[in-house]
């Protein structure tokens, strides 16, 4: 069965607003565990120079920071699993495993992450 496509015109800063109070979530909870040397990343860019495209990837991905030569700041990827079961628990991110296709402005999305923002939306002016 074929996925259908949706173009969301200027939905890039839509998603990026929507997924920000959960965004600055993680970034509280890396602060927390800075001194660990661990970072948790809640976004990966794929870019497509010849497609003019990017590719927005949504999830845990977990990095461990290490000085270098000259204290240059080293980012090594350990997996997208807890690293440490020590660390306390991620918060939770309702976007993990949500793709989305970036040209200029605009998104692309299948039928199911378009659900997905569609209900976003709907919460978030039905409280407003």
């Amino acid at each position: 069965m074929n996925k259908g496509y949706v173009t969301l015109k200027d939905g890039y800063q839509l998603i990026m607003e929507l997924f920000l109070p959960y965004r600055r979530r993680i970034y509280e909870y890396n602060s927390l565990i800075k001194d660990t040397g661990y970072y948790l990343k809640p976004l990966h860019f794929v870019v497509k120079k010849e497609l003019n495209l990017k590719y927005l990837y949504f999830g845990r991905y977990w990095y461990r920071i290490a000085k270098g030569p000259h204290n240059k700041i080293k980012w090594i990827y350990v997996g997208r699993e807890k690293p440490d079961p020590s660390l306390p628990e991620p918060p939770i991110n309702p976007f993990e495993g949500l793709k989305i296709i970036v040209s200029n402005s605009d998104i692309i999305v299948d039928e199911y992450v378009y659900r997905f923002l569609s209900n976003v939306v709907g919460r978030k002016t039905s409280t407003t």
